[in-house]
């Protein structure tokens, strides 16, 4: 039987079958959730063998890393491209941001279980670490631009804060039925917008006397 070889190079048929094999576990995954899933189950979606899965993945949770750092990629580099212009206003952009995020993980709903559920590589867990970064750091640049004076590290807790409430909510809507889910994305964007329209209104108006 082949055995998976990390530094073997593959060629355009072989990258074709590692992506195969990335879709048909994201679907086994998104059904079955990161615990209920098994490589076999992955290979019967995929139409292969174990056997030939094996020769790219080494085990479940090397394809639970791969899917979870691709999408942290994808939706970073979503979460960037927002507004890159800066045309949006402070609540059009954050409301922008909140709704990318939303959309994603609405679409990918295995990418949430293996964020939680899944013993990811140590690469995979720094390609999360940046995702949530790349957020906390849209609302600290916003934050910024409307307050000059606000000093980094305040906008920078802030946006913490905001990010710390949104995988909050996150937690519950991923679990709800789908007929609540509107309204679950529709309170994530008021908790965060009233958390951070006080630090906005507060910090214009000044120290009181």
């Amino acid at each position: 039987m082949a055995v998976f070889n990390p530094n073997r190079k593959r060629n355009a048929r072989g990258e074709q079958r590692q992506q195969d094999l990335l879709r048909a576990a994201a679907a086994v995954f998104g059904r079955l959730g990161y615990h209920g899933t098994t490589t076999n189950a992955i290979a019967t979606e995929a139409g292969v063998s174990p056997a030939t899965l094996y020769q790219f993945f080494p085990n479940k949770e090397a394809i639970a890393s791969a899917l979870a750092s691709m999408y942290a990629r994808e939706m970073a580099e979503a979460e960037r491209a927002i507004d890159s212009e800066g045309r949006l206003s402070f609540t059009e952009a954050v409301g922008e941001l909140i709704d990318v995020c939303m959309s994603f993980n609405l679409r990918r709903p295995e990418f949430h279980t293996l964020v939680v559920d899944a013993p990811l590589s140590a690469s995979a867990r720094e390609d999360k670490h940046a995702l949530g970064q790349v957020f906390v750091d849209f609302i600290t640049v916003r934050l910024r631009r409307e307050l000059p004076t606000l000093s980094r590290s305040e906008a920078t807790h802030h946006g913490q804060v905001a990010l710390m409430i949104f995988r909050g909510i996150l937690d519950e809507l991923a679990a709800a039925p789908p007929r609540v889910r509107a309204r679950l994305h529709q309170a994530m964007r008021d908790a965060i917008l009233r958390y951070l329209d006080p630090v906005l209104i507060e910090t214009k108006a000044g120290p009181r006397s």
